[in-house]
């Protein structure tokens, strides 16, 4: 015979639909749990706030992390849907059937080091991962599902930057290993220095050829953003046949109704630069447009306007990319006098012959 577990009930008896009942100012609550094992721990738990006088059901009403991560799902309005599905549904399959009130920051601190142990994960991987659970969180904690936020005081892994950029040579392999309509995909990157959830998000809705400006209606920074199209972007957009049968600009292969995946172009792109012994990824496509433009002699102020930055401090970063290019742009123009005052050349171009008078004061520059 079963032992029966105190405060447990199956309603209706024999549905599999088990119910932890507890009587709070002589009102009996039913909460609903997955089972009986959570139904033990769920009534030790409500048991002990009805007793230390912490119990509020008004406000705090057990649910499951699954279930919370889908009803947050069902409404969000996050720019990076796909990112958020992906990482969300990797939380559900990790603590999905634990109520949001029995998950502590000593497990999520023990996964986390899990990850990186298992050395399948990037530092960065990680941590978009980590912030993807504690915005869920930090929703429940805010709708009253959970008293105190069980990643407080946990730290992120520190990121290396990895500020790099294709080079002319290395761009060349590229172009010769891809195919074409991949390398449309690449170089339209390069000439917009969109984010690939706003390129491959981008609707044929959003593109003014007369005005030669894409427009993203909701950016990383929350706020509509209006993109110049150089005279190549608007080349690759006419060469493009979705324009003909598809509201997306780049749709999937498969299905023209249907925005192509980022996560499927960055993966081909990957393939390739393997291929090639080169390093780097999708986002290197918007660090190259952005340098290649500083290169160019295009000021910060509007490199930063291009990227979408909300902060210029935020571009300076790519400063540190065109250095070496800085330190020789320096040597030109500079004015060459022989040691005797004999020679007069400036660099790129020399002027020889011609005797430089010297100043007779010691003090003259």
């Amino acid at each position: 015979m079963t032992k029966k577990i105190q405060g447990l009930l199956e309603k209706p008896k024999g549905s599999g639909k088990w119910y932890v009942r507890i009587k709070h100012h002589g009102k009996e609550r039913l909460v609903r749990v997955t089972g009986k094992a959570q139904g033990k721990a769920v009534y030790t738990r409500l048991r002990a706030e009805i007793i230390e006088g912490r119990y509020q059901p008004e406000r705090v009403r057990p649910i499951t992390l699954k279930t919370w991560i889908t009803r947050c799902l069902e409404g969000t309005t996050n720019r990076d849907k796909q990112h958020e599905e992906q990482r969300s549904k990797y939380w559900s399959t990790i603590f999905g059937d634990r109520l949001l009130s029995e998950i502590s920051s000593e497990e999520i601190r023990h996964h986390q080091a899990k990850m990186m142990n298992s050395g399948e994960w990037k530092p960065s991987t990680i941590n978009r991962y980590l912030s993807a659970l504690r915005r869920m969180l930090s929703l429940a904690v805010n709708d009253g599902k959970l008293l105190r936020h069980p990643m407080k005081g946990i730290k992120f892994f520190p990121e290396a930057q990895q500020d790099r950029f294709f080079s002319e040579k290395e761009l060349q392999t590229i172009y010769q290993l891809i195919e074409p309509q991949a390398w449309r995909e690449v170089h339209f990157s390069i000439e917009t220095c969109l984010r690939a959830s706003e390129q491959f998000l981008l609707r044929w809705e959003h593109v003014n050829f007369e005005s030669k400006v894409l427009t993203i209606p909701l950016s990383k920074s929350n706020q509509t953003r209006r993109v110049p199209l150089s005279d190549q972007a608007l080349v690759i957009l006419r060469s493009l046949d979705s324009a003909l049968e598809s509201p997306w600009v780049f749709p999937q292969p498969s299905d023209c109704l249907k925005p192509k995946n980022p996560y499927a172009a960055g993966e081909h792109l990957e393939r390739i630069l393997r291929k090639a012994g080169l390093t780097g990824s999708w986002h290197v496509l918007r660090h190259t447009g952005a340098t290649r433009r500083l290169l160019a002699g295009v000021d910060l102020v509007t490199v930063s306007k291009i990227l979408g930055h909300r902060s210029i401090q935020t571009t300076m970063r790519y400063l540190h990319l065109v250095q070496d290019h800085m330190a020789s742009a320096i040597n030109r123009g500079s004015l060459v006098v022989g040691v005797n005052g004999e020679k007069f050349s400036i660099e790129g171009g020399t002027k020889s012959g011609t005797k430089v008078v010297r100043p007779t004061s010691k003090n003259v520059l």
